[in-house]
């Protein structure tokens, strides 16, 4: 049976995950996990229930651990379509980040601007924000994005749906176009498909049933 050892995660990781009462990986997790600590662009379709979020959220963790950097910036943007999307990857990152001595940073509607800026000017190792929010502080110059290494985009499909591609594009001005990008979907129409393969790079690819993870089907696309 494969563990989360299985997956090459730190200690640190793996005791967060245990405690939170996981067992074994996912199909998807089995998949993304290695391919992202390798630094791969990983394009990812799958529906609740497959872990989308804690296959990407253990990944990154390490990643920041791994490879430490002494400047303040940004090192992960994580996009989610809304303030719900927002905080269940605030709970992961709270949950699987327990003994890691990482800060991370929310940002959507409904907090105070003077707050969100204050809390900017701290180190800011992951930062999870709705698009049009952060845009928002970006055209303000409360932001910095210029150190970015890892981008996500999570629950891209929805993003798409209500209406924010424009602004993601514009996001992505901002941020290094040399970076490590990792896009979740839960469906993956042609348009979509399209602007995820215009900004990854060599993407490895999984789409993963919720309810057949036995056969996922996983390829490498080239």
């Amino acid at each position: 049976m494969i563990s989360f050892k299985n997956l090459h995660l730190i200690n640190p990781i793996i005791r967060a995950v245990t405690e939170a009462g996981y067992s074994r990986p996912t199909e998807l997790q089995n998949f993304a996990v290695p391919h992202i600590l390798a630094g791969h662009d990983v394009i990812a379709c799958s529906h609740s229930g497959t872990g989308k979020t804690a296959a990407f959220v253990m990944p990154i963790l390490q990643l920041l651990q791994k490879n430490p950097q002494e400047h303040r910036k940004i090192r992960v943007l994580i996009l989610s379509p809304g303030k719900e999307y927002v905080m269940r990857v605030e709970d992961k990152l709270g949950v699987y980040s327990k003994y890691l001595p990482l800060s991370q940073l929310s940002i959507f509607d409904g907090i105070s601007d003077g707050g969100q800026r204050s809390a900017l000017k701290k180190r800011v190792d992951l930062l999870v924000a709705t698009p049009e929010r952060l845009l928002e502080l970006a055209v303000q110059r409360s932001i910095d994005l210029s150190r970015v290494e890892i981008l996500v985009l999570d629950e891209a499909d929805r993003i798409f749906e209500t209406g924010r591609a424009e602004e993601v594009k514009e996001i992505l001005k901002l941020i290094p176009n040399k970076r490590q990008t990792l896009f979740f979907s839960s469906v993956m129409p042609e348009r979509i498909r399209k602007f995820a393969e215009a900004v990854l790079r060599k993407p490895v690819e999984a789409m993963v049933s919720h309810y057949q993870q036995d056969e996922a089907g996983i390829r490498h696309v080239s």
